[in-house]
């Protein structure tokens, strides 16, 4: 049982973490957001991550997704992946990124899997291999170690450990992986959304190396990006079932 640190009271159903109470969340915002707040900072903390947005008036501005940060010079975005250093932006690009991946053999658990071509065959032939699941095929499951949210349960909380490390991977390391029983790619994380130029990039280079079969393009993603890349993202995955063309 926890108590709620605005109203004092005790419940079952107050989260220790968090400090209060839903109906303080709900009917006293600005006395409940500040004390949730400390919750999320102290989880950054941990892993030396900003604890907010930066928005710095002189620093430099990241537009990939709604925090819009303002990074001031020696100082990192909100999601651990661009520092400001000498006035210029660096980090992951379209060409290098923070992530891992794996080949999940179809069907598999992939939140579209009850309308997926993959998982259902919905769409056969244009868009699956087969009238049912695609038994025998898999996907390419593309993990980004970043995120441009802070959900305190999040399930995945682990690619933190990873965001801060200094490695990258080239974009054709990942686009090499991909082979002629790879019948889709699926990112998640952490989120795309950081990582959308990289993962734009990935994508369109694996469409065009499989052009003349079918081959999807899905995304697992908070939703948090530049209209500008959700409009690439969509029409990726539209026109990538069976490619006739990008432009």
């Amino acid at each position: 049982m926890a108590r709620c640190n605005l109203c004092n009271t005790t419940s079952d159903f107050i989260s220790k973490e968090i400090g209060v109470c839903l109906k303080c969340i709900r009917e006293r915002p600005d006395g409940a957001l500040p004390i949730a707040m400390q919750a999320h900072a102290k989880s950054r903390a941990v892993f030396g991550l900003p604890e907010r947005p930066p928005k710095n008036p002189q620093g430099l501005p990241c537009n990939i997704c709604v925090n819009e940060c303002r990074i001031p010079e020696g100082g990192m975005g909100y999601c651990g992946l661009r520092r400001n250093e000498g006035g210029k932006l660096i980090g992951v690009s379209p060409e290098e990124g923070k992530l891992s991946w794996y080949h999940d053999p179809l069907p598999t658990n992939c939140v579209g899997d009850w309308i997926c071509p993959g998982g259902t065959g919905a769409g056969y032939p244009k868009y699956a291999y087969t009238k049912g699941p695609e038994y025998g095929y898999k996907n390419l499951a593309v993990f980004f170690h970043a995120c441009s949210f802070n959900c305190l349960f999040c399930q995945n909380w682990h690619f933190r450990q990873e965001t801060l490390k200094p490695y990258t991977i080239p974009v054709q390391e990942l686009v090499s992986d991909v082979d002629e029983k790879t019948s889709c790619i699926c990112y998640f994380g952490g989120d795309p959304t950081p990582q959308l130029p990289f993962a734009i990039r990935a994508s369109k280079l694996a469409v065009e190396e499989n052009k003349d079969r079918i081959f999807r393009i899905c995304w697992e993603t908070n939703g948090s990006m530049h209209k500008g890349l959700l409009d690439e993202m969509i029409k990726l995955s539209l026109n990538s079932a069976y490619y006739k063309g990008v432009s």
